[in-house]
């Protein structure tokens, strides 16, 4: 029996190292992607396709009349007060998470006959999961078609009348002038994302004030300290944190007020991926390419997936999707204290761990 105690207890702490290293590889990939997007090189590219689709739309405005969809959502700023459809959408009771479905371009999306890459089909998946929101990109790697907004909010209409009804639609681009704001607004989103350091706290604050009063609900996302205070400074009521990794995340929401509707925008690799930023306490999460990566491994629809991702499963009990199913513990328990010595973590990532990701994990609870 002593035998058979110690092989088990050898064998649990075996499992928790290896979820260890995992977590401490996953969060230093995310910190090194979160300083790519960040770069100098990737912001002025990010802003010289934003110049040119302003130029795009202001010259498109200039030759039209003022029927025109944008030219008609610029001239009713102000007409209507603030908005919160968003905001109460992503409120989940304590133990639960709002997942907000975003779709990813894919090199192979066909799953049984349906396309991945497919705005409209992932758009009915997201709603019938029970997801709270879509999110759209206008441009960049994961914009699916150049009509994937307006075809969101065609497919979100159908379900007017139904339960479940038509979800907000978060429009996701680099926003620097109000026009791309009333475009958006005009093709059918709810809200927009407004990254803070595309703009900076002065811009950030002035297209915030214009996102609201064109009826669109701003969300602020940021990745550092600094960003988040101004981002609180300016009102935002809704607040992203990304372009870091989930130990950083856990620490900036730790700061962010209970009033304030709090995002994660970190990867994800599996079902309990999901469920350990729940029990981070984050009211919601952006799933998007390692859901669409899920579908695709093992050929099931992203309604399925999403399911099992809303289900009240254990991160310790729980395997998830990490052993290809989508069952779990269905006890919601809260999150588990890592017990893990720290001295672990610097076995795992020797010179390369930081000092954030240090005291982000002390933070986790991995003990001394």
């Amino acid at each position: 029996m002593q035998k058979s105690a110690s092989a088990g207890t050898q064998a649990s702490e075996q499992l928790k190292k290896t979820e260890l290293e995992e977590e401490i590889e996953a969060a230093a990939a995310a910190e090194a992607a979160g300083k790519i997007a960040r770069s100098p090189t990737v912001l002025k590219a990010s802003h010289e396709v934003a110049k040119q689709a302003v130029d795009a739309l202001q010259a498109e405005l200039a030759a039209a009349s003022s029927e025109h969809a944008i030219a008609k959502v610029l001239a009713s700023k102000g007409a209507t007060g603030a908005v919160s459809k968003l905001a109460r959408a992503l409120r989940k009771p304590k133990g639960t998470i709002a997942l907000i479905g975003a779709g990813s371009l894919m090199d192979s999306a066909t799953l049984g006959g349906f396309d991945l890459n497919d705005p409209g089909y992932i758009s009915e998946q997201f709603r019938l999961a029970g997801a709270s929101a879509v999110c759209v990109a206008l441009s960049g790697d994961d914009m699916l078609t150049a009509d994937a907004l307006a075809t969101t909010a065609a497919e979100q209409a159908t379900a007017a009348g139904e339960f479940p009804g038509p979800l907000p639609i978060i429009a996701r681009d680099c926003f620097v002038d109000e026009v791309q704001l009333a475009a958006a607004k005009a093709g059918g989103a709810t809200a927009v994302l407004l990254t803070m350091v595309y703009n900076g706290e002065e811009k950030t604050r002035s297209l915030l004030k214009e996102a609201t009063q064109l009826g669109l609900e701003p969300i602020v996302r940021v990745a550092t300290e600094t960003e988040l205070s101004w981002a609180l400074e300016i009102g935002s009521k809704i607040i992203c944190i990304g372009d870091t990794s989930l130990p950083c995340a856990q620490h900036l929401l730790a700061k962010i007020p209970s009033d304030v509707v709090s995002l994660c925008d970190i990867q994800v690799k599996d079902v309990r991926g999901v469920w350990k930023v729940r029990d981070l306490g984050f009211d919601a999460l952006i799933i998007g390419k390692s859901l669409m990566e899920i579908c695709i491994r093992d050929r099931i629809p992203p309604e399925s997936v999403m399911k099992a991702m809303l289900s009240k499963g254990s991160v310790q009990f729980g395997l998830g999707m990490q052993k290809g199913r989508l069952e779990g513990s269905k006890e919601t328990l809260g999150s588990q204290q890592c017990d893990i010595p720290m001295m672990l973590v610097g076995a795992v990532l020797g010179s390369s761990i930081t000092p954030t990701l240090y005291l982000a994990a002390a933070d986790l609870g991995m003990q001394n």
